[in-house]
């Protein structure tokens, strides 16, 4: 049986989203070069270099900020509105989703070789052109966390390990970005939220 503990409070709910968290992450950093940025995209990160890569995860060679920099570069002039990154056929790959004003688009990139597949296009309904999906669902990439730091405050709430991490997904819920942070250990499976710039706990789910 699941329980969800719920730890969303109204004062989390008024946090102002530009708030920094400092990154304790040790690896070296990598940052996303001028000509693979959009800086005239709001929805690119200022401190991509922040967003480095899981360390307990070697596979994983791609950093977010290398991942949000591509999508960019396919599709300009679009907002970002979910990133997934997990396995497929034993392979760890970013899926990056994101809209225009008139279509929603998907890239897939592999996480250890930076191969990319442009995976699909489409028309959005009429109810979310012209910006109104754009504007609802873009996120919030400004100083967010490494996915390294997210898996390290998402293990101390739990009481895990960082290396039993599986999957991570940044999205968005009402004016929130955040990280959602999947370990699995045998059969067992928790999951926790956190705001993806302040590192607070929003929710866990533990699967007894």
């Amino acid at each position: 049986m699941k329980t969800k503990l719920m730890m969303l409070s109204l004062a989390t709910l008024g946090l102002v989203l530009g708030g920094c968290t400092t990154n304790s992450n040790t690896l070296p950093s990598d940052s996303v070069s001028p000509e693979t940025s959009v800086s005239s995209n709001e929805s690119t990160s200022s401190n991509p270099e922040k967003a480095d890569t899981q360390a307990t995860v070697p596979s994983i060679k791609v950093t977010v900020a290398e991942a949000i920099a591509a999508f960019e570069k396919a599709y300009p002039d679009t907002s970002i509105t979910s990133i997934d990154l997990d396995t497929s056929f034993g392979a760890y790959y970013f899926e990056v989703q994101g809209v225009d004003d008139n279509k929603e688009y998907e890239l897939k990139i592999n996480a250890e070789t930076g191969e990319e597949t442009k995976e699909r296009e489409e028309n959005l309904d009429a109810d979310e052109k012209n910006g109104v999906k754009k504007a609802e669902d873009a996120l919030n990439l400004k100083d967010i966390l490494s996915i390294d730091d997210a898996t390290k405050f998402a293990a101390e709430a739990l009481g895990v390990t960082q290396e039993t991490a599986t999957d991570w997904s940044l999205d968005k819920e009402l004016t929130i970005t955040y990280w959602e942070v999947t370990f699995k250990s045998g059969r067992s499976e928790s999951s926790v939220k956190l705001n993806a710039q302040t590192g607070d706990i929003l929710e866990t789910e533990l699967d007894d």
